[in-house]
């Protein structure tokens, strides 16, 4: 199936950091892209929205360099960012585990866990990254250590077609469509969806589609919102601005503001 990919953004990340964030796409082993910044003058409490994405974030200071596997959050939620330390990340494509981690995405929504709790060579990639001086060195210590790693993963067949369906139809697909498309009921593919991804599929169709007004908003900042509605699948505006707030934080003019005023585009 040719499904275009939907990036997963986190916004206030890249607001809170603009001067120092840095990304650089990959589209290979399942990942999104890389990305790292710092912050100088005091610790943020930055809003994380759900994208239905994992992160493997690093946290790199002198002392004790660490590291975390993150799963999506199912709403709004915030994360600590600590003055002074040097984070370095890898965001998987919306789906997607990492194929050498044991887990499902099931496993860490709404968590992050110590990455050497899951993943037996957890010390020397946290090492090989710590140890690495610029962007490019630290995207290729990750490669070197994980780029080679078996898959220790099982993904059933249902489950991946599901999640590739919502994804070719950008979150614009109704359950009897589903059914239709696979050739199960409706009680199956929700069981079997939750199980494996930890969402409802209801619930990552909304997600997907505010991921999608997400990067369209941050591509072209002074867009017509009435357009962007419609074009992402939305039934009507207010509908549009009710679950872009719910899942941002901020209704979608009033983000429009925030990235003028900080200048952010992807």
């Amino acid at each position: 199936m040719n499904t275009r990919l939907i990036s997963p953004i986190q916004p206030f990340f890249m607001i809170h950091t603009h001067k120092s964030y840095q990304a650089k796409t990959a589209n290979y082993n399942g990942i999104s892209h890389f990305y790292r910044f710092t912050v100088d003058d005091e610790a943020l409490a930055v809003n994380v929205v759900p994208d239905g994405s994992a992160d493997i974030i690093f946290k790199l200071h002198d002392d004790n360099p660490e590291a975390w596997i993150c799963g999506s959050s199912r709403k709004l939620s915030n994360t600590l960012i600590e003055r002074g330390c040097f984070y370095f990340g890898v965001r998987f494509q919306i789906g997607i585990m990492p194929s050498f981690l044991p887990l499902k995405p099931k496993d860490i929504v709404d968590q992050s866990i110590p990455l050497n709790l899951v993943y037996v060579l957890a010390g020397l990639l946290i090492e090989r990254v710590a140890q690495s001086q610029t962007f490019e060195q630290q995207i290729n210590a990750f490669n070197q250590v994980c780029g080679t790693q078996q898959s220790s993963q099982h993904i059933p067949e249902l489950s991946q077609r599901l999640v590739q369906l919502m994804l070719h139809h950008r979150g614009n697909i109704s359950i009897p469509e589903l059914c239709h498309h696979s050739g199960y009921s409706a009680r199956t593919i929700s069981s079997a969806f939750n199980d494996y991804y930890g969402f409802s599929p209801k619930a990552f169709n909304m997600m997907l589609r505010y991921q999608q007004s997400l990067e369209r908003l941050m591509k072209n900042r002074g867009g017509r919102l009435t357009d962007l509605a419609t074009d992402v699948g939305y039934a009507d505006q207010s509908h549009f601005f009710r679950q872009f707030k719910h899942f941002n934080g901020q209704g979608p003019k009033e983000f429009q503001n925030t990235l003028k005023q900080h200048l952010i585009q992807v």
